[in-house]
């Protein structure tokens, strides 16, 4: 509505209007009780430039969530956990199936966010999308989560174009001990952990496991709100979620300044994924392993890993040309060496820069002609100190790709300037990119689309001459720590992306397009596809079903979509007891041209906020959060289209600390009042789910 986006734009530019009034009284004023701020302490961040720096310094809007703030939240898993993050809009669909992006609407496939772990891409280039099930490592292992909220590719490369969550680990140093978690509750859920680590002289090693069950959530049924004309909601067996891992780490530090690390990890997953053409169910033997070896000097880091991603599938509702439900086998191999180095020119210039290799194997059973990719990147940026208070920053990475016939460049620059220690005001300009993955250059499959009692053929193709999707964003921000722990940030943010990739109906069966009579296709219905509904022979469906039928579907690049909106965070530890936390978004309704069908696009939420408080004292320790989720559009799934609705859900924990803490005995409730939550139009019944745990450390 007009008011909503006049109100909230007038908050972001009277919020942003009074940052320097705000920051020049912390800087020069000092309240009774507060703490003096060279004693508040300093957030360090490595995603936005792949160099470590105070947050306040970086170029780019980022939420840190620590190992308290992690263990704090009562998050039932990393969508709960990351919902708290302003700007990020997440959607669970399933027991195991989880979607994320920041600043425009998700999907059953979110393709547009990068998610890494201790730098190694968790990101599936076959079909552009993050498992979040593969990751190796137990929550109490994370050290922090970095959440850049806008595009990363000029440091990250493709794929970093609506944000970057990398999730950094703890180093066994710091870990030292031994930890065991086991809990169950609702759902039949089940899950124990294991965590050893421990140093020997310069050797430092860590070996964890876990396992995680749970049966599935409800489904959907009547008709779907919203849909034109009404639909039902598809009946197919549910299924919920088994989950084993393991990570093994090894480091040697060379000397105080340097060290070597080697890795290992395995992650099995089933249950289902939803995607455009239905869902799918994952058969149990489904994995990612990896091997991984880092060098640390200082600011320089080298990094090898290979991922081995080995899965099965079938889906639930579409068929392939031989009547049976389509099945979807999937293989690939992933080979990436990476390097990263910061340096200081002179008395004004810090320069970061970088390169990657990467080389990737696929076999794909529904694209059987995409094998490999080959892809290289460089980046470099160079911080300009201008002044005591005024920093610009410039950079830009170039990335060469397979199959795109250029290259592409990513250029980025921000002006930062500085009213006052720890506040920071920031004027950003960036582009990134996502590039085609191998299912959509190469997707080859005939699929039976059920209309009534008949299964008519149609093909499925991919586009190999697709572009990469472009992105542009223009961002004004704060961020600033005030003398009493306050940490608050700003921002109002323009995103224009152009040369979206969308799967869409190429033909239609009609007069000179008639399919042809099979099994599941009586030659005397063939004719049906001369008429157009209602003036063929009463013997045929609907009177005539020309026109209505898709006989080919494939990928395009269309038009451009702008999402704008603003952005609020807060949060403070009080003392050593109390912590909270609140956040909001708005993000506009998006405007699109060049495109036919702007009903065919999803829309995000309108409004999201959170709000979370917390409270520990030793053996003691309890924690609440809110969050709030305005209706969204969905239009990624099938035929289906339709709006959620809005809701609010209330997650809490209590808990105790036993035996001088090495014992702690906690109820965790996620949606405690049991509110039908459906975070996406054909998604699951997130339904309230009470867990009991026992943990110890020793």
């Amino acid at each position: 509505m007009a008011w909503k986006k006049k109100l909230a734009w007038g908050l972001a530019l009277v919020c942003l209007g009074t940052v320097p009034a705000f920051a020049q009284e912390a800087g020069g004023q000092e309240s009774p009780g507060d703490t003096p701020q060279d004693e508040v302490e300093e957030v360090i961040v490595v995603t936005a430039s792949r160099t470590e720096q105070a947050l306040n310094e970086a170029p780019a809007a980022i939420t840190v969530l620590d190992a308290r703030t992690i263990e704090s939240i009562p998050a039932d898993d990393y969508g709960d956990l990351l919902r708290n993050v302003p700007g990020l809009n997440v959607s669970q669909t399933s027991a195991r199936d989880l979607n994320m992006t920041s600043r425009g609407s998700t999907n059953t496939l979110s393709t547009s966010q990068l998610v890494l772990l201790d730098g190694r891409s968790l990101y599936l280039d076959f079909f552009g999308f993050v498992m979040w099930d593969f990751l190796p490592v137990n929550p109490g292992e994370i050290k922090q989560i970095e959440a850049v909220r806008g595009p990363g590719s000029a440091v990250w490369g493709a794929n970093a174009m609506t944000g970057v969550v990398n999730l950094i680990t703890k180093r066994p140093k710091e870990m030292a001990g031994t930890s065991i978690l086991v809990g169950a509750g609702e759902l039949a859920t089940k899950y124990a952990s294991l965590s050893h680590a421990g140093v020997s002289g310069r050797v430092g090693y860590k070996v964890s496991g876990g396992y995680y069950e749970q049966d599935p959530y409800d489904r959907p049924t009547g008709v779907v709100p919203g849909s034109v004309p009404p639909q039902a909601y598809p009946d197919f067996q549910n299924q919920g979620t088994e989950q084993p891992k393991g990570d093994v780490r090894v480091d040697f530090d060379i000397d105080e300044t340097q060290y070597i690390s080697f890795g290992g990890g395995y992650a099995g997953t089933d249950g289902i994924i939803h995607t455009g053409i239905g869902p799918f169910d994952i058969d149990s033997s489904s994995n990612l392993s990896f091997g991984k070896v880092n060098y640390q000097r200082g600011a320089l880091a080298v990094s090898f890993f290979a991922n081995f991603l080995d899965a099965d599938s079938v889906n639930l509702l579409t068929r392939g040309s031989d009547g049976q439900p389509l099945g979807f086998a999937f293989s690939t191999d992933t080979y990436n060496l990476d390097f990263a180095n910061t340096t200081v020119a002179g008395a004004r210039n810090i320069l970061t820069y970088g390169a990657n290799y990467r080389s990737s194997n696929f076999d794909l059973e529904i694209a059987p002609r995409g094998e490999d990719k080959q892809e290289w990147g460089v980046f470099l940026q160079d911080e300009i100190l201008l002044g005591e208070k005024v920093r610009w920053l410039i950079g830009g990475r170039y990335d060469d790709i397979d199959p795109l016939e250029d290259g592409v460049f990513t250029p980025r620059t921000s002006l930062l300037i500085s009213p006052a220690p720890r506040h920071t005001i920031r004027l950003s300009y960036n582009e990134a990119f996502r590039t085609p993955s191998a299912i959509n250059n190469y997707l080859d499959v005939q699929i039976l689309n059920q209309v009534g009692p008949l299964l008519i053929p149609a093909r499925a193709d991919g586009n190999v001459v697709l572009e990469e999707e472009k992105l542009k964003a223009f961002e004004v921000g704060y961020v600033g720590t005030f003398g009493n722990g306050l940490l608050l940030t700003l921002a109002a943010y323009r995103n224009e992306t152009r040369d979206t990739i969308d799967f869409y109906v190429q033909r239609l069966y009609g007069p000179g397009n008639l399919p042809a009579p099979s099994p599941f296709l009586p030659a005397a219905v063939v004719p049906c596809f001369l008429f157009a509904p209602g003036t063929g022979p009463a013997a045929c469906p609907l009177r005539g079903l020309a026109g209505l039928v898709p006989s080919n579907f494939s990928y395009r690049n269309i038009g451009e979509q702008t999402d704008q909106g603003f952005e609020l965070s807060l949060n403070q530890r009080i003392g050593t007891d109390w912590s909270w936390f609140f956040n909001a978004s708005w993000q506009d309704d998006p405007e699109f041209s060049g495109i036919d069908s702007p009903e065919d696009q999803n829309r995000a939420p309108e409004w999201r906020a959170n709000l979370g408080v917390s409270f520990d004292r030793g053996n003691f320790f309890w924690s609440a959060n809110v969050n709030y989720q305005d209706e969204a559009y969905w239009a990624d799934v099938l035929n289906v289209r339709g709006f959620t609705d809005a809701f609010t859900q209330v997650n809490a924990s209590i808990g105790f600390r036993l035996l001088d803490e090495r014992m702690t005995i906690q109820v965790l409730g996620s949606n405690i009042f049991d509110e039908e939550v459906q975070q996406h139009i054909f998604g699951d019944i997130i339904s309230r789910k009470v867990t009991g745990q026992i943990g110890f450390r020793f």
